[in-house]
């Protein structure tokens, strides 16, 4: 069974230049919709993500994964669902959920590592995102069913 609630909900609406000649989302595209919807995940946890900048932290892309499972063609509405899969003093895993209509199109994760800016070294995760991750993956299981992804720390 699936997290009952996400940490956040993005929607997007695919254009043209995400899809290939058949009118169907390129597979290159979903990455990016995933990084799209974790900026907006951190908008929504602290209002902007350039509180992470005054921070000097920024999120650098370690690893990542997708499995394609559906089409989602032009113009259709993609709902991503947004969790937190991992989350250790420097490094943060998501995972991503794409729907059109209530059916999936693609499911991945990625693991994000605090930079400093401007020096690119591990930096530990501000405090003020980390308590926001933690707050909404324990209202996510506590507050709804268990989960079958339970948030784990990682160093």
């Amino acid at each position: 069974m699936a997290d009952p609630r996400p940490a956040h909900v993005h929607r997007i609406r695919v254009r043209p230049v995400d899809c290939d000649r058949r009118g169907v989302v390129h597979a290159s595209r979903y990455p990016i919709f995933f990084e799209a919807a974790m900026v907006e995940t951190v908008r929504s946890l602290l209002g902007s993500y350039r509180e992470l900048e005054k921070h000097g932290v920024e999120f650098a892309v370690a690893e990542t994964s997708v499995r394609y499972l559906g089409e989602a063609g032009v113009d259709d509405m993609m709902r991503i669902n947004v969790r937190v899969r991992t989350l250790g003093s420097t490094t943060m895993t998501l995972g991503f959920e794409a729907e059109v209509d209530g059916t999936p199109v693609a499911v991945g994760w990625t693991r994000y590592t605090a930079c400093g800016t401007p020096e690119p070294r591990h930096t530990p995760i501000p405090d003020e995102l980390r308590r926001a991750l933690e707050q909404r993956t324990r209202a996510t299981r506590n507050g709804h069913g268990s989960t079958t992804t339970p948030l784990t720390k990682r160093p």
